[in-house]
Protein backbone atom coordinates (compact mmCIF):
# COMPACT_ATOMS: atom_id res chain seq x y z
CA UNK A 1 0.00 0.00 0.00
CA UNK A 2 1.50 3.34 -0.60
CA UNK A 3 2.20 5.65 1.49
CA UNK A 4 0.83 8.80 -0.02
CA UNK A 5 2.67 10.98 2.54
CA UNK A 6 5.69 9.79 2.87
CA UNK A 7 5.65 9.90 -1.00
CA UNK A 8 5.07 13.54 -0.90
CA UNK A 9 7.94 14.29 1.39
CA UNK A 10 10.20 12.26 -0.13
CA UNK A 11 9.69 13.99 -3.15
CA UNK A 12 9.35 17.48 -1.69
CA UNK A 13 13.24 16.99 0.22
CA UNK A 14 14.86 15.39 -2.65
CA UNK A 15 16.41 18.12 -3.64
CA UNK A 16 18.32 18.88 -0.28
CA UNK A 17 18.69 15.16 0.61
CA UNK A 18 21.29 15.44 -2.24
CA UNK A 19 22.69 18.88 -1.29
CA UNK A 20 23.30 17.51 1.90
CA UNK A 21 24.96 14.30 0.81
CA UNK A 22 27.05 15.38 -1.68
CA UNK A 23 28.44 18.25 1.21
CA UNK A 24 29.31 15.06 3.76
CA UNK A 25 31.52 13.45 0.72
CA UNK A 26 29.28 10.31 -0.29
CA UNK A 27 27.72 9.89 -3.97
CA UNK A 28 24.30 9.40 -3.97
CA UNK A 29 22.47 8.23 -6.90
CA UNK A 30 21.86 10.12 -9.44
CA UNK A 31 18.74 12.91 -9.29
CA UNK A 32 16.77 12.59 -12.68
CA UNK A 33 17.54 8.50 -12.74
CA UNK A 34 16.45 8.36 -9.02
CA UNK A 35 12.65 10.30 -9.60
CA UNK A 36 12.70 7.87 -12.28
CA UNK A 37 13.25 4.98 -9.85
CA UNK A 38 10.91 6.46 -7.14
CA UNK A 39 7.82 6.80 -9.59
CA UNK A 40 8.67 3.35 -10.66
CA UNK A 41 8.25 1.83 -6.88
CA UNK A 42 4.83 -0.03 -6.60
CA UNK A 43 4.82 0.94 -3.10
CA UNK A 44 5.75 4.58 -3.86
CA UNK A 45 8.15 6.74 -3.57
CA UNK A 46 10.78 6.96 -0.61
CA UNK A 47 13.95 8.55 0.17
CA UNK A 48 16.48 5.60 0.60
CA UNK A 49 16.85 3.58 -2.35
CA UNK A 50 17.33 0.02 -0.46
CA UNK A 51 15.81 -0.96 2.92
CA UNK A 52 18.02 -4.15 3.18
CA UNK A 53 20.80 -3.04 5.40
CA UNK A 54 18.52 -2.10 7.71
CA UNK A 55 15.93 -5.30 8.12
CA UNK A 56 18.25 -8.04 6.34
CA UNK A 57 21.37 -10.26 7.09
CA UNK A 58 22.71 -13.05 4.69
CA UNK A 59 24.30 -16.47 5.95
CA UNK A 60 27.24 -18.24 3.56
CA UNK A 61 28.43 -21.04 2.44
CA UNK A 62 31.78 -20.57 4.56
CA UNK A 63 29.84 -18.91 7.80
CA UNK A 64 30.38 -15.09 6.19
CA UNK A 65 27.39 -12.95 6.62
CA UNK A 66 26.63 -10.09 4.23
CA UNK A 67 23.38 -7.69 3.76
CA UNK A 68 22.05 -9.82 1.14
CA UNK A 69 23.34 -12.17 -1.76
CA UNK A 70 24.27 -9.33 -4.20
CA UNK A 71 26.82 -7.19 -1.91
CA UNK A 72 29.68 -9.67 -1.28
CA UNK A 73 32.03 -6.93 -0.74
CA UNK A 74 31.42 -5.49 2.64
CA UNK A 75 31.62 -7.99 5.08
CA UNK A 76 29.65 -8.33 8.14
CA UNK A 77 30.98 -10.52 9.83
CA UNK A 78 31.15 -14.87 10.55
CA UNK A 79 30.13 -17.55 12.59
CA UNK A 80 31.03 -19.10 14.55
CA UNK A 81 33.63 -16.52 15.89
CA UNK A 82 30.86 -13.88 15.75
CA UNK A 83 27.71 -13.98 17.10
CA UNK A 84 24.11 -12.63 14.80
CA UNK A 85 23.93 -9.99 17.26
CA UNK A 86 27.52 -8.98 17.11
CA UNK A 87 27.11 -9.19 13.47
CA UNK A 88 23.91 -7.36 13.31
CA UNK A 89 25.18 -4.49 15.58
CA UNK A 90 28.78 -4.68 13.96
CA UNK A 91 31.14 -1.96 12.30
CA UNK A 92 30.81 -2.63 8.95
CA UNK A 93 27.12 -2.99 9.32
CA UNK A 94 26.77 0.70 10.39
CA UNK A 95 29.07 1.96 7.90
CA UNK A 96 26.68 0.15 5.20
CA UNK A 97 23.69 1.73 6.84
CA UNK A 98 24.78 5.09 6.63
CA UNK A 99 26.01 4.67 2.96
CA UNK A 100 22.44 3.99 2.51
CA UNK A 101 21.00 6.72 4.11
CA UNK A 102 23.06 8.55 1.39
CA UNK A 103 21.71 6.58 -1.40
CA UNK A 104 25.17 5.61 -2.00
CA UNK A 105 25.54 2.57 -3.48
CA UNK A 106 29.97 2.79 -3.98
CA UNK A 107 30.03 0.69 -0.39
CA UNK A 108 29.87 -2.97 -2.07
CA UNK A 109 26.68 -2.56 -3.71
CA UNK A 110 27.56 -2.59 -7.31
CA UNK A 111 25.66 -4.95 -8.69
CA UNK A 112 22.43 -2.66 -8.02
CA UNK A 113 23.94 0.18 -9.68
CA UNK A 114 24.60 -1.64 -12.43
CA UNK A 115 20.98 -2.35 -13.09
CA UNK A 116 19.98 1.10 -11.74
CA UNK A 117 22.26 3.31 -14.11
CA UNK A 118 20.29 0.86 -16.93
CA UNK A 119 17.02 1.52 -15.71
CA UNK A 120 16.54 -1.79 -15.27
CA UNK A 121 14.33 -1.54 -12.19
CA UNK A 122 11.78 -4.30 -12.37
CA UNK A 123 14.16 -6.91 -10.71
CA UNK A 124 16.00 -5.28 -7.97
CA UNK A 125 15.71 -6.85 -4.95
CA UNK A 126 15.66 -3.16 -2.91
CA UNK A 127 11.81 -3.40 -3.95
CA UNK A 128 10.77 -6.23 -1.99
CA UNK A 129 12.53 -4.61 0.67
CA UNK A 130 10.06 -1.16 0.26
CA UNK A 131 7.69 -2.09 2.88
CA UNK A 132 10.10 -2.27 5.60
CA UNK A 133 10.68 1.68 4.66
CA UNK A 134 9.64 2.74 8.65
CA UNK A 135 12.43 -0.11 10.40
CA UNK A 136 15.58 1.80 9.89
CA UNK A 137 15.99 1.78 13.81
CA UNK A 138 14.72 -2.28 13.67
CA UNK A 139 16.05 -3.74 17.28
CA UNK A 140 15.64 -7.12 15.73
CA UNK A 141 16.52 -7.87 11.53
CA UNK A 142 13.08 -8.28 9.93
CA UNK A 143 14.37 -11.08 7.21
CA UNK A 144 17.00 -13.67 7.36
CA UNK A 145 18.04 -15.33 3.91
CA UNK A 146 20.04 -18.62 4.27
CA UNK A 147 22.59 -20.20 1.88
CA UNK A 148 23.89 -22.89 4.35
CA UNK A 149 25.05 -25.05 1.91
CA UNK A 150 25.99 -26.04 -1.71
CA UNK A 151 24.62 -29.08 -1.30
CA UNK A 152 23.01 -29.77 -5.77
CA UNK A 153 22.86 -31.91 -7.87
CA UNK A 154 22.65 -29.97 -11.01
CA UNK A 155 25.83 -28.99 -12.98
CA UNK A 156 24.38 -25.91 -14.82
CA UNK A 157 26.33 -24.83 -17.78
CA UNK A 158 26.41 -21.04 -16.39
CA UNK A 159 26.79 -21.93 -12.12
CA UNK A 160 29.96 -22.78 -10.38
CA UNK A 161 31.21 -25.10 -8.00
CA UNK A 162 30.79 -22.44 -5.30
CA UNK A 163 27.30 -22.93 -5.52
CA UNK A 164 27.07 -26.63 -6.53
CA UNK A 165 28.14 -29.73 -5.11
CA UNK A 166 27.96 -31.50 -7.90
CA UNK A 167 30.17 -28.97 -10.36
CA UNK A 168 32.80 -28.72 -7.27
CA UNK A 169 33.05 -32.80 -7.23
CA UNK A 170 32.43 -33.75 -11.13
CA UNK A 171 34.29 -30.33 -13.21
CA UNK A 172 35.82 -28.39 -10.71
CA UNK A 173 37.58 -31.87 -9.27
CA UNK A 174 37.36 -30.15 -5.71
CA UNK A 175 37.09 -31.82 -2.11
CA UNK A 176 33.55 -30.78 -0.63
CA UNK A 177 32.89 -27.02 1.00
CA UNK A 178 33.08 -27.48 4.70
CA UNK A 179 29.90 -26.12 6.60
CA UNK A 180 30.36 -24.29 10.15
CA UNK A 181 27.00 -24.70 10.75
CA UNK A 182 25.41 -26.84 13.01
CA UNK A 183 22.89 -27.59 15.68
CA UNK A 184 24.44 -24.89 17.75
CA UNK A 185 23.51 -21.97 14.92
CA UNK A 186 20.11 -23.60 14.56
CA UNK A 187 19.59 -22.87 18.00
CA UNK A 188 21.43 -19.48 18.85
CA UNK A 189 18.08 -18.42 15.41
CA UNK A 190 15.44 -19.36 18.15
CA UNK A 191 15.90 -15.83 19.28
CA UNK A 192 15.47 -14.70 16.27
CA UNK A 193 12.58 -16.66 14.46
CA UNK A 194 10.17 -14.70 16.86
CA UNK A 195 10.54 -11.65 15.60
CA UNK A 196 11.05 -12.20 11.89
CA UNK A 197 8.35 -11.70 8.87
CA UNK A 198 10.48 -13.32 6.28
CA UNK A 199 13.06 -15.85 5.72
CA UNK A 200 13.97 -17.16 2.87
CA UNK A 201 16.18 -20.17 1.81
CA UNK A 202 18.71 -20.90 -1.17
CA UNK A 203 21.29 -23.41 -2.34
CA UNK A 204 22.36 -25.82 -3.83
CA UNK A 205 19.18 -27.24 -4.12
CA UNK A 206 17.50 -26.38 -0.82
CA UNK A 207 15.18 -29.56 -0.24
CA UNK A 208 18.67 -31.55 -0.19
CA UNK A 209 19.98 -29.55 2.84
CA UNK A 210 19.58 -31.25 5.77
CA UNK A 211 20.30 -28.44 8.30
CA UNK A 212 17.44 -26.60 6.46
CA UNK A 213 14.80 -29.29 7.73
CA UNK A 214 15.95 -27.96 11.62
CA UNK A 215 15.44 -24.66 10.82
CA UNK A 216 12.21 -25.20 9.56
CA UNK A 217 10.95 -27.26 12.38
CA UNK A 218 11.73 -24.14 14.67
CA UNK A 219 10.02 -21.89 12.40
CA UNK A 220 6.55 -24.17 13.17
CA UNK A 221 7.20 -24.60 16.50
CA UNK A 222 7.86 -20.98 17.11
CA UNK A 223 6.58 -18.63 13.98
CA UNK A 224 4.26 -21.41 12.41
CA UNK A 225 2.78 -18.23 10.32
CA UNK A 226 6.55 -16.77 9.14
CA UNK A 227 6.39 -16.19 5.53
CA UNK A 228 9.13 -18.42 3.75
CA UNK A 229 10.30 -18.44 0.47
CA UNK A 230 12.78 -20.85 -1.83
CA UNK A 231 13.72 -20.79 -5.17
CA UNK A 232 14.27 -24.57 -5.97
CA UNK A 233 15.55 -26.39 -9.00
CA UNK A 234 12.05 -28.37 -9.06
CA UNK A 235 13.93 -31.96 -9.06
CA UNK A 236 12.53 -33.14 -6.08
CA UNK A 237 9.34 -33.99 -4.73
CA UNK A 238 8.34 -37.14 -2.12
CA UNK A 239 5.82 -37.01 0.62
CA UNK A 240 8.03 -34.85 2.98
CA UNK A 241 8.20 -31.50 0.88
CA UNK A 242 4.24 -32.27 -0.23
CA UNK A 243 3.85 -31.91 3.33
CA UNK A 244 5.99 -29.14 4.27
CA UNK A 245 5.43 -26.82 1.35
CA UNK A 246 1.70 -27.54 2.91
CA UNK A 247 2.08 -26.92 6.02
CA UNK A 248 4.34 -24.11 6.40
CA UNK A 249 3.66 -20.71 4.67
CA UNK A 250 6.18 -20.94 1.65
CA UNK A 251 6.11 -18.94 -1.76
CA UNK A 252 7.88 -20.93 -4.33
CA UNK A 253 10.22 -20.29 -7.14
CA UNK A 254 11.17 -23.01 -9.50
CA UNK A 255 14.16 -22.37 -11.70
CA UNK A 256 13.94 -22.90 -15.97
CA UNK A 257 15.81 -21.85 -17.97
CA UNK A 258 14.08 -22.96 -21.25
CA UNK A 259 10.87 -24.54 -22.56
CA UNK A 260 11.74 -27.26 -25.03
CA UNK A 261 13.20 -30.61 -23.36
CA UNK A 262 16.43 -30.50 -25.45
CA UNK A 263 17.54 -27.04 -23.97
CA UNK A 264 16.05 -27.34 -20.27
CA UNK A 265 18.48 -30.70 -20.00
CA UNK A 266 21.86 -29.15 -21.73
CA UNK A 267 21.85 -25.85 -19.82
CA UNK A 268 20.40 -27.84 -16.72
CA UNK A 269 22.70 -30.98 -16.91
CA UNK A 270 21.54 -33.35 -15.12
CA UNK A 271 17.77 -32.10 -15.11
CA UNK A 272 14.94 -35.00 -16.35
CA UNK A 273 12.48 -32.79 -18.64
CA UNK A 274 9.28 -34.63 -17.66
CA UNK A 275 9.91 -34.79 -14.23
CA UNK A 276 10.52 -30.97 -13.60
CA UNK A 277 7.49 -29.96 -15.57
CA UNK A 278 5.43 -32.69 -13.38
CA UNK A 279 7.39 -30.61 -10.32
CA UNK A 280 6.07 -27.77 -11.17
CA UNK A 281 2.36 -28.79 -12.02
CA UNK A 282 2.23 -29.96 -8.37
CA UNK A 283 4.30 -26.36 -6.74
CA UNK A 284 1.58 -24.68 -8.72
CA UNK A 285 -1.62 -26.48 -7.25
CA UNK A 286 -0.64 -26.60 -3.98
CA UNK A 287 0.26 -22.81 -3.96
CA UNK A 288 -2.84 -21.94 -6.32
CA UNK A 289 -4.95 -24.22 -3.54
CA UNK A 290 -3.07 -21.70 -0.43
CA UNK A 291 -3.32 -18.50 -1.92
CA UNK A 292 0.85 -18.45 -2.46
CA UNK A 293 2.83 -17.30 -5.54
CA UNK A 294 4.63 -19.30 -7.60
CA UNK A 295 7.04 -17.53 -9.81
CA UNK A 296 9.45 -19.61 -12.78
CA UNK A 297 12.68 -18.14 -12.61
CA UNK A 298 14.44 -17.29 -16.24
CA UNK A 299 18.11 -16.92 -16.81
CA UNK A 300 18.66 -15.04 -19.89
CA UNK A 301 21.99 -16.30 -21.99
CA UNK A 302 23.24 -16.48 -25.29
CA UNK A 303 21.68 -19.73 -26.16
CA UNK A 304 18.46 -19.22 -24.47
CA UNK A 305 17.11 -16.01 -25.88
CA UNK A 306 14.07 -17.36 -27.72
CA UNK A 307 12.91 -19.58 -24.98
CA UNK A 308 11.59 -16.30 -22.58
CA UNK A 309 8.63 -16.31 -24.64
CA UNK A 310 7.53 -20.06 -24.35
CA UNK A 311 8.39 -19.63 -20.64
CA UNK A 312 6.18 -17.02 -19.84
CA UNK A 313 3.62 -19.14 -21.68
CA UNK A 314 4.09 -22.04 -19.21
CA UNK A 315 4.12 -19.20 -16.46
CA UNK A 316 0.44 -17.92 -17.58
CA UNK A 317 -0.34 -21.69 -18.03
CA UNK A 318 0.50 -22.81 -14.15
CA UNK A 319 -0.38 -19.75 -12.46
CA UNK A 320 3.17 -18.26 -11.78
CA UNK A 321 4.98 -15.15 -12.19
CA UNK A 322 8.13 -15.02 -14.50
CA UNK A 323 11.21 -13.81 -13.16
CA UNK A 324 13.82 -12.50 -15.11
CA UNK A 325 17.69 -12.90 -14.27
CA UNK A 326 20.35 -11.18 -16.66
CA UNK A 327 23.54 -13.32 -16.81
CA UNK A 328 26.94 -11.05 -16.85
CA UNK A 329 28.96 -13.30 -15.65
CA UNK A 330 30.85 -15.63 -16.96
CA UNK A 331 31.14 -13.09 -19.62
CA UNK A 332 31.00 -16.04 -22.21
CA UNK A 333 26.76 -16.53 -21.80
CA UNK A 334 26.30 -12.92 -21.70
CA UNK A 335 23.98 -11.74 -24.07
CA UNK A 336 25.02 -8.20 -23.66
CA UNK A 337 28.60 -9.64 -25.16
CA UNK A 338 26.91 -10.18 -28.63
CA UNK A 339 27.27 -7.79 -31.39
CA UNK A 340 24.74 -4.99 -32.16
CA UNK A 341 23.69 -6.60 -35.46
CA UNK A 342 22.80 -10.39 -33.10
CA UNK A 343 20.97 -7.82 -30.75
CA UNK A 344 18.70 -6.25 -33.27
CA UNK A 345 17.91 -9.13 -34.73
CA UNK A 346 17.00 -10.73 -31.04
CA UNK A 347 15.05 -7.59 -30.97
CA UNK A 348 13.24 -7.92 -34.34
CA UNK A 349 12.15 -11.65 -32.90
CA UNK A 350 10.67 -10.23 -29.86
CA UNK A 351 8.54 -7.47 -31.19
CA UNK A 352 7.21 -10.30 -33.09
CA UNK A 353 6.28 -12.22 -30.26
CA UNK A 354 2.36 -11.49 -28.87
CA UNK A 355 1.57 -12.30 -25.72
CA UNK A 356 -2.05 -12.31 -23.25
CA UNK A 357 -2.44 -9.52 -20.62
CA UNK A 358 -6.13 -9.97 -19.16
CA UNK A 359 -5.18 -11.27 -15.44
CA UNK A 360 -3.03 -9.15 -12.89
CA UNK A 361 0.08 -12.53 -13.43
CA UNK A 362 -0.01 -12.09 -17.19
CA UNK A 363 0.43 -8.54 -17.48
CA UNK A 364 3.16 -8.68 -14.72
CA UNK A 365 4.91 -11.28 -16.97
CA UNK A 366 4.47 -9.07 -20.10
CA UNK A 367 6.17 -5.99 -17.99
CA UNK A 368 8.88 -7.68 -18.05
CA UNK A 369 8.96 -9.19 -21.56
CA UNK A 370 8.88 -5.53 -22.23
CA UNK A 371 11.81 -4.86 -19.33
CA UNK A 372 13.38 -7.44 -21.47
CA UNK A 373 13.32 -5.50 -25.21
CA UNK A 374 14.35 -1.99 -23.06
CA UNK A 375 17.40 -4.09 -21.84
CA UNK A 376 18.37 -4.80 -25.40
CA UNK A 377 17.56 -1.21 -26.41
CA UNK A 378 20.62 -0.04 -23.92
CA UNK A 379 23.08 -2.04 -25.88
CA UNK A 380 21.90 -1.37 -29.31
CA UNK A 381 21.52 2.29 -29.23
CA UNK A 382 24.89 2.55 -27.05
CA UNK A 383 27.36 0.02 -28.38
CA UNK A 384 30.09 1.60 -25.56
CA UNK A 385 27.34 0.80 -23.13
CA UNK A 386 28.96 -0.10 -19.73
CA UNK A 387 29.08 -3.95 -19.06
CA UNK A 388 28.79 -5.45 -15.90
CA UNK A 389 32.12 -5.97 -15.60
CA UNK A 390 33.27 -3.01 -16.23
CA UNK A 391 31.24 -1.96 -12.14
CA UNK A 392 34.79 -2.28 -10.41
CA UNK A 393 34.71 -3.48 -6.97
CA UNK A 394 34.58 -0.40 -4.59
CA UNK A 395 34.78 -0.61 -0.88
CA UNK A 396 36.51 2.74 -0.01
CA UNK A 397 34.43 4.95 1.86
CA UNK A 398 33.68 8.69 2.08
CA UNK A 399 35.32 10.60 4.92
CA UNK A 400 33.03 11.10 7.46
CA UNK A 401 31.56 14.70 8.23
CA UNK A 402 34.18 16.15 10.58
CA UNK A 403 32.26 16.24 14.05
CA UNK A 404 32.28 12.32 13.71
CA UNK A 405 36.10 11.86 12.46
CA UNK A 406 37.47 11.01 16.23
CA UNK A 407 34.54 8.05 16.12
CA UNK A 408 35.84 6.59 12.46
CA UNK A 409 36.37 3.26 12.46
CA UNK A 410 39.57 1.31 10.45
CA UNK A 411 37.83 -0.23 7.32
CA UNK A 412 37.90 -4.19 8.23
CA UNK A 413 40.37 -5.78 6.86
CA UNK A 414 38.51 -8.81 5.34
CA UNK A 415 36.56 -6.38 2.49
CA UNK A 416 37.00 -8.04 -0.85
CA UNK A 417 40.30 -5.98 -3.08
CA UNK A 418 42.66 -6.56 -0.77
CA UNK A 419 47.02 -5.39 -1.69
CA UNK A 420 49.89 -8.37 -1.26
CA UNK A 421 51.44 -6.31 1.91
CA UNK A 422 47.76 -6.48 3.25
CA UNK A 423 47.37 -10.44 3.01
CA UNK A 424 50.90 -11.10 4.31
CA UNK A 425 50.41 -8.82 7.14
CA UNK A 426 47.10 -11.20 7.75
CA UNK A 427 48.90 -14.83 7.23
CA UNK A 428 52.27 -13.38 9.63
CA UNK A 429 49.07 -12.41 12.13
CA UNK A 430 47.66 -16.27 11.50
CA UNK A 431 50.64 -17.79 12.01
CA UNK A 432 52.01 -15.82 15.51
CA UNK A 433 48.46 -16.22 16.85
CA UNK A 434 49.19 -20.08 16.13
CA UNK A 435 45.01 -20.05 13.98
CA UNK A 436 44.14 -23.34 13.29
CA UNK A 437 45.15 -24.71 10.28
CA UNK A 438 48.44 -22.86 10.65
CA UNK A 439 50.40 -26.56 11.47
CA UNK A 440 49.75 -27.74 8.14
CA UNK A 441 52.20 -26.27 6.48
CA UNK A 442 55.17 -24.09 7.25
CA UNK A 443 54.87 -20.51 6.52
CA UNK A 444 57.35 -20.37 3.39
CA UNK A 445 55.99 -23.16 2.09
CA UNK A 446 52.51 -21.52 2.07
CA UNK A 447 53.50 -18.30 1.02
CA UNK A 448 55.94 -19.78 -1.98
CA UNK A 449 52.70 -22.19 -3.11
CA UNK A 450 50.63 -19.08 -3.11
CA UNK A 451 52.63 -16.67 -4.93
CA UNK A 452 52.92 -19.41 -7.42
CA UNK A 453 49.40 -19.99 -7.78
CA UNK A 454 48.54 -16.31 -8.16
CA UNK A 455 51.64 -15.70 -10.84
CA UNK A 456 49.13 -16.26 -14.20
CA UNK A 457 46.60 -13.59 -13.38
CA UNK A 458 46.12 -10.05 -13.47
CA UNK A 459 46.88 -7.42 -11.12
CA UNK A 460 43.01 -6.63 -10.09
CA UNK A 461 42.33 -10.20 -10.05
CA UNK A 462 44.87 -11.35 -7.51
CA UNK A 463 43.63 -8.39 -5.23
CA UNK A 464 39.66 -10.28 -6.18
CA UNK A 465 41.46 -13.28 -4.72
CA UNK A 466 43.86 -12.15 -2.16
CA UNK A 467 40.04 -10.52 -0.62
CA UNK A 468 38.43 -13.79 -1.01
CA UNK A 469 41.50 -15.79 0.90
CA UNK A 470 41.15 -13.65 3.70
CA UNK A 471 37.56 -13.86 4.12
CA UNK A 472 37.48 -17.31 4.10
CA UNK A 473 38.43 -19.35 7.01
CA UNK A 474 42.15 -19.33 7.90
CA UNK A 475 41.83 -23.25 8.19
CA UNK A 476 40.52 -23.75 4.93
CA UNK A 477 43.04 -21.67 3.08
CA UNK A 478 45.48 -23.74 4.67
CA UNK A 479 44.20 -26.96 4.09
CA UNK A 480 43.62 -25.93 0.57
CA UNK A 481 47.20 -25.12 0.33
CA UNK A 482 48.36 -27.92 1.90
CA UNK A 483 46.48 -30.45 0.09
CA UNK A 484 46.11 -29.30 -3.65
CA UNK A 485 48.63 -29.06 -6.14
CA UNK A 486 49.53 -25.35 -7.72
CA UNK A 487 47.39 -26.33 -10.76
CA UNK A 488 44.56 -27.51 -8.82
CA UNK A 489 44.99 -23.84 -6.62
CA UNK A 490 45.42 -22.09 -10.03
CA UNK A 491 41.58 -24.08 -11.20
CA UNK A 492 40.00 -22.89 -7.80
CA UNK A 493 41.16 -19.50 -8.94
CA UNK A 494 39.70 -19.36 -12.10
CA UNK A 495 36.00 -20.74 -10.46
CA UNK A 496 36.29 -18.03 -7.84
CA UNK A 497 36.63 -15.68 -10.86
CA UNK A 498 34.12 -17.37 -12.79
CA UNK A 499 36.77 -17.62 -15.81
CA UNK A 500 36.39 -20.17 -18.06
Amino acid sequence: MIDLFEAIKTNWQADRRYAESVQKGYHPLDKKLYKKYNQFRPDGAKPVFCYLPFSSMTFSFNGAVHVCGYNRDVFLGRYPENTIDQIWQGEQARKLREHMMHNDLDYGCRHCKFFFEKEKFSNLRPLVFDKYYQNTDAVFPTVFEFELSNECNLECQMCSGEVSSSIRKNRDKLPPLPTPYDDAFVEQLTAYIPHLREAKFYGGEPFLIPIYYKIWDKVKELNPGLELFTITNGTHWNSKIERLVTELNFDLAVSIDAYDKEKVERIRKNVVYEKLIDNIHRFSRICTDKGKHLSLSFTVQKDNWEQLPLVINLCNEVNAFIYVSYLERPIRFSIAELPQDELKKIREYMEKVSLPRLSSKERHNYKCFEDFKNYLDRYISNESEKRYHDYEFSTHAPPPPADKEEKRAPVNPQIYLREQDELLQYIEEQYQGKARGSERLEKSALLTKMEDALADFTEEEKKILRGYMMQTKFEMVAESMASLSVENLKKQCRVSLQIS
